[in-house]
Parts: C-alpha cells; sequence; structure tokens
C-alpha cells in the first residue's frame, strides 16, 4: 500500500511539474508570437512616401528613388479631401513655390499686347500685262525688287498682228477722206491695244510699220514677280510683272478670341520693330477680321502705316500695344502665371491657411478680361487668398499622380471643387 501512495505521490508531482514548465513556455510563447503578430501588423500599416512623388510607396524610411528627398509616413502627408494637396515644408522649398495675394483693383485701363508682322497693302497691287500677242524681244526691268516708275518702259514685243494692223491704219489713212468711219476703225484698233497717240501718229508720220511694241509701265512700285523671259511667246492679257507699291503698308497683328470684344475700329495702337530698337510707329485700327483661326484662336486686326522712307519691309514682326483696350469699373484680378488653361477649364492653386502642413487647393475660376499681365476674375476666388503663381503646375502634376483633383482630372470622387 505504501508503495502505490509513493508512485502515485511521484506521478502528480510529475504533473505539476510539466504544467509549469511546458505550459508556462506556451504561454511565453503565445505572447511573444501575439507581441510579434502586432509588431508586423503596425509596421505593414506604417507606408513611407515623397511628398514631392506621391506615387511612391515603400515600407521603409528613406529616400526617394527620384528626387532623393527623405521619405515621409504617408500618413503625414494624406488628406481626405481630393482637392487639396499637402507637402512637406522641404518639398515647397524645392518647388520654389511662390504665392501672390488676391486683390480688388477699381477703375482699371490696360494697354493690350500684340504680336504681328508687316504686310503689302493689297489695294495697291497691280500686274503689268500685255495687250497683244507676240514674242518678248527685250525686258528693261529684268529682275524682282527691282523698282519700277509709272511711264518707264517694261518690254519690247514683236507681233505679227500689230504689223498687220499698222499696214491697215497706212492703208484707211489714204481713204481717209472717202471712207473715214474706216480710218477711225483702224486707229481704234491700235489704241485697243494700247498704243499711245503719240505712237500713232509717229506711225502716221513716218508713214513706216514699226515692228516691236513697247510697253510702259501703268503704276509705280517694286517688282515682286516676273512671268517671263527674253524669248517667250505670250498670249493677249499674259501677265508680265507683278507690281506692288509699298509707299503704305499693312500692319496687321493676331488678338486671341479672349481679347477680340475690347478691340474697336478706330482704337490706336503703337508698335516697333527689332530693325528698329527704339522707333515706335503710330497707326489706328482699320478693320477686323470677322472670322477666328480654328487652329489658333486668334482673329486678325489691320493697321495701315506710312512707308515713305522705305524703312519698314514686308514679313518684318512686329509688338504692338493697344492703347486703353481692356477697361472696367472693379473687379478682383490675379496675374497670368497662377492661372492653368485646358481649354476647357481654368485652374488655379489657393494655398489654405492655418494648416500644420502647407496645404493646396484645388480651384476652378471662371476668367473675366485680360488686364496687362493679369486677368480678372468673375467667379472661384475671393479677395484676400493666396494663389500659386510659381509651381503651379508641380502642384498639379504631384496631385495628378496621386489621384487627385487636377488640371487634367477635374472630376474625383464626384466632390465638387471647392470654393
Amino acid at each position: 500500500m505504501k508503495k502505490y501512495l509513493i508512485n502515485a505521490s511521484v506521478l502528480v508531482i510529475g504533473l505539476i511539474l510539466g504544467w509549469v514548465i511546458f505550459g508556462g513556455n506556451e504561454k511565453s510563447r503565445s505572447v511573444d508570437e501575439s507581441d510579434h503578430t502586432h509588431a508586423t501588423s503596425t509596421e505593414k500599416e506604417q507606408i513611407w512616401t515623397c511628398s514631392m512623388h506621391p506615387q511612391i510607396r515603400k515600407n521603409e524610411s528613406g529616400q526617394c528613388p527620384i528626387c532623393g528627398m527623405d521619405l515621409i509616413p504617408l500618413n503625414e502627408n494624406s488628406s481626405s479631401n481630393p482637392y487639396v494637396l499637402e507637402m512637406s515644408e522641404e518639398a515647397v522649398k524645392i518647388s520654389q513655390i511662390q504665392t501672390t495675394k488676391v486683390v480688388t483693383e477699381n477703375k482699371y485701363s490696360s494697354n493690350l499686347e500684340v504680336s504681328g508682322k508687316i504686310e503689302v497693302n493689297e489695294s495697291n497691287s497691280s500686274s503689268i500685262v500685255s495687250q497683244v500677242p507676240g514674242r518678248i524681244e527685250k525686258l528693261y526691268v529684268s529682275f524682282t525688287g527691282e523698282n519700277v516708275q509709272k511711264g518707264q518702259k517694261i518690254a519690247s514685243i514683236y507681233s505679227a498682228q500689230l504689223i498687220t494692223a499698222q499696214k491697215e491704219l497706212l492703208e484707211a489713212e489714204k481713204m481717209k477722206e472717202s471712207q473715214p468711219a474706216l480710218f477711225k476703225a483702224a486707229m481704234n484698233k491700235l489704241k485697243y491695244w494700247k498704243l499711245t497717240e503719240q505712237q500713232i501718229d509717229a506711225i502716221l508720220t513716218s508713214n513706216e510699220i514699226v515692228e516691236t511694241f513697247i510697253i510702259y509701265a501703268d503704276y509705280s512700285g517694286v517688282v515682286n514677280r516676273k512671268n517671263v523671259a527674253v524669248g517667250d511667246h505670250i498670249k493677249e492679257g499674259e501677265v508680265l510683272f507683278d507690281i506692288q507699291n509699298l509707299n503704305t503698308l499693312w500692319v496687321v497683328f493676331d488678338v486671341y478670341e479672349k481679347d477680340i470684344q475690347g478691340v474697336k475700329v478706330g482704337d490706336r495702337i503703337k508698335f516697333s520693330t527689332t530693325a528698329e530698337p527704339g522707333v515706335i510707329y503710330n497707326s489706328k485700327i482699320a478693320f477686323i477680321d470677322p472670322l477666328i483661326n480654328a487652329q489658333t484662336r486668334t482673329a486678325k486686326i489691320r493697321a495701315e502705316i506710312s512707308n515713305t522712307s522705305s524703312n519698314l519691309k514686308p514679313e518684318m514682326f512686329v509688338i504692338g500695344e493697344l492703347e486703353g483696350n481692356q477697361k472696367g469699373t472693379s473687379g478682383l484680378v490675379v496675374p497670368k502665371s497662377a492661372v492653368m488653361w485646358t481649354g476647357t477649364r481654368s485652374v488655379v492653386y489657393v494655398q489654405l491657411e492655418n494648416t500644420s502642413i502647407p496645404s493646396f487647393q484645388y480651384r476652378e475660376v471662371v476668367l473675366g478680361a485680360s488686364v496687362g499681365n493679369n486677368y480678372s476674375i468673375k467667379s472661384g476666388l475671393s479677395a484676400g487668398e493666396f494663389v500659386v503663381t510659381q509651381g503651379a503646375f508641380v502642384i498639379d502634376a504631384s496631385a495628378q499622380l496621386n489621384n487627385q483633383a487636377s488640371m487634367m482630372n477635374g472630376m474625383v470622387l464626384d466632390a465638387p471643387a471647392a470654393q
């Protein structure tokens, strides 16, 4: 009996020791595993990103592989508002972001800068043509750009038809008393071919046939196209030379459609050329093209300028300024550099105040008139707010990469744009 009691006691003591040893270790292991699991879970939840390149996602801190900036915890750079992008102070500094305060200007008046070029005055263009068919025997004007004066010899032409007409005139003169109508018809035939009274009288006086016919210039100007050469056979009415008078020229400017409503015929405009630095020309708008160019979204406006000094040349580029073109009573204005225009939407970024992290809000605005280097704002901004005037494209690119509202992605999560 005593032997059984001893064995039972040993068994109980062994069970107790086993529980203490193995049960305690299991508990300890359970705690360790729990702590490890918790730590792993916490580590997985912590994502590191770059404030300049939000598409970068890493499970540990380090540097951005693109710009080299230190990564920051994602939860410090995330915003529940898809129209607000948060950036670190370092990112703002590297991006060289600058802002300007939105202000109200009263009774503003501004000149509109436009660009254009010198063009020929189409109303002063003409062509020298041959009135008779024949062959070019000689040219007195031989190259493009040569000056031509009215009454100057242009070319001499041999014409068999003209020789026949002269013979008819001389025969008709012999019957002038008995058949005056025949003589008059023969003279009119030569006049129709642009022979002058002096040329016809010379034929009648000398009683000799002239074998070559001289063509004279009807206009003064510069040859801008030469169409014939010596020996060419030409038809009646064929153009020999195109002449352009450059004493007056057109100055044609391009005006964007958003500015065209402020331009009127009679508005004064001054302009200059790179060929004459410091020389200012003055004129008035004489014509506004009623059509908008579909590619450039501009309309042509035209002024006329005297060029008796010949300093201005066609195709010269000019920079013009319409005086007092854009006017108004009062309104908000922002620098043009703050506005990003997509063609259908005008976008600015507004820096939010009283935030622990630099925050920039996407904002769509409605533009008014162009006021010098500024745009007037019809809606979307309030006086006193600060708009980004430098670095807006960097902010917009970061927002786009972060799948937030941007210039090319105005609708995010169907949320209304903040106003």
